[in-house]
């Protein structure tokens, strides 16, 4: 896998991204008047950022909070599970492959504990959180493979830890396939 190359980034460049991460609707006006710069000089950084891949504005889902008024869950999906993954020696890329394989999974990621990997799922039953470990623990060079599901959320800041998605890491790959 070939390290992608980002351009430099200098103090404006982290003060846009931090403002923007705070409040992603902000206008560039607003960004520009409190830094001090341009509204054209915050634009192009931002364009700059974006099409290097460094900086993504996107909506972030609270699952916490896709309840319908009676508290039912949403069909948006309630239920989020990590999956920890250990592989045999030699099958990390074809478990890895697999994870990538499967659109339950929102996020995957090598742990420090190699081979394993994490993966993140976003699942709207139970039963589908089932049906996934089925399929985790049937694919080839699955040593073990270990669920957690999360009960509720005590803190979570998307803006200091964002779940990278299955597509960021594809695309970090150079895999242009859809998820």
């Amino acid at each position: 896998m070939d390290t992608p190359e980002f351009p430099t980034t200098d103090q404006l460049d982290r003060d846009i991204a931090v403002m923007l991460a705070q409040d992603a609707r902000l206008s560039f006006r607003k960004i520009a008047t409190d830094l001090g710069v341009t509204e054209g000089t915050v634009r192009g950084r931002v364009k700059r950022l974006q099409s290097a891949g460094l900086l993504k504005l996107v909506p972030i889902l609270d699952i916490d909070r896709t309840r319908d008024s009676s508290g039912t869950p949403g069909e948006i999906g309630q239920h989020m599970m990590f999956i920890t993954v250990k592989c045999a020696n030699g099958k990390l890329d074809s478990v890895r492959e697999g994870l990538l394989a499967m659109p339950q999974v929102s996020a995957l990621y090598d742990a420090n504990a190699a081979p394993r990997l994490v993966a993140v799922c976003i699942l709207p039953s139970l039963e589908d959180a089932a049906a996934v470990m089925n399929r985790v623990v049937a694919l080839d060079g699955v040593r073990e493979a270990d669920s957690e599901l999360v009960l509720q959320s005590i803190k979570y800041n998307a803006a200091i830890a964002p779940i990278a998605t299955v597509a960021d890491l594809q695309s970090s790959l150079g895999d242009t396939a859809p998820a």
